[in-house]
């Protein structure tokens, strides 16, 4: 055999079996942990508004709506009073049927009372009277399957303008960010799986790279055809 066959056939090998090598890591990554359906533990801790109170404002504690999320849809994280800013972050939130809401409070004195919503919905917003309110820690979930807009806002800072909207529609979201990208170490993929990734493209460059000057500038004078 001659030497350029001998090294294009070595180069084909090297290049067939580092794109095997990345077909295999990218089929552990994907089968290896399935379970990414949960869309986001929202169930965990149905706690009553926590424990302490102090007069009628609640702090910590996870709270659940009436809906469980335990469905496995997507979730939509809602920020409430960011920065201790009077405001729903975002405001404005368009989702599909079966999506999760996830409230989570970043400063004190807010709550969720619902203005209007769809009929044959029966969304109720935080628990309690509309004038409890929750503290920095709190969360508060809720899926909504009923297509439609719910408005909502919070008791004590409403002529704030601290009001919010979720809009439910088929085909998901349009507007108000979307749904979120999920974390590949929360979905339980291993990092050093990427690297592996990354190290076998590498391995192909270097052996595409290594053939062309191998050929190109390594060619015996004396083998048939070399390179003028």
């Amino acid at each position: 055999m001659k030497r350029r066959e001998f090294l294009l056939a070595a180069g084909a090998v090297a290049g067939g079996t580092a794109a095997s090598d990345t077909a295999a890591a990218q089929q552990g990554n994907a089968s290896g942990n399935g379970n990414q359906s949960g869309g986001g533990n929202q169930t965990s801790g149905n706690a009553t508004s926590g424990g302490n109170m102090t007069g009628r404002n609640a702090t910590g504690g996870n709270q659940t709506g009436g809906q469980s999320p335990s469905g496995g849809g997507p979730t939509k994280q809602v920020a409430v009073g960011p920065g201790g800013s009077l405001t729903f972050e975002p405001a404005q939130v368009t989702i599909a049927p079966g999506t999760t809401v996830r409230w989570s409070w970043e400063s004190d004195n807010h709550n969720i009372v619902p203005n209007s919503q769809p009929g044959g919905s029966n969304w109720q917003g935080t628990s309690g009277p509309s004038s409890k309110t929750y503290n920095t820690g709190h969360t508060y979930s809720h899926t909504f399957s009923t297509t439609g807009t719910y408005e909502y806002y919070c008791q004590p800072h409403r002529s704030a303008g601290m009001t919010g909207s979720v809009t439910v529609q088929q085909g998901g979201a349009s507007s108000g960010g979307g749904e979120e990208e999920p974390n590949p170490e929360e979905m339980g993929v291993p990092f050093q799986a990427h690297f592996v990734g990354i190290a076998t493209i590498l391995m192909m460059v270097v052996s595409v790279i290594y053939t062309f000057f191998t050929l190109k500038y390594g060619e015996s004078p004396h083998a048939k055809g070399g390179n003028n």
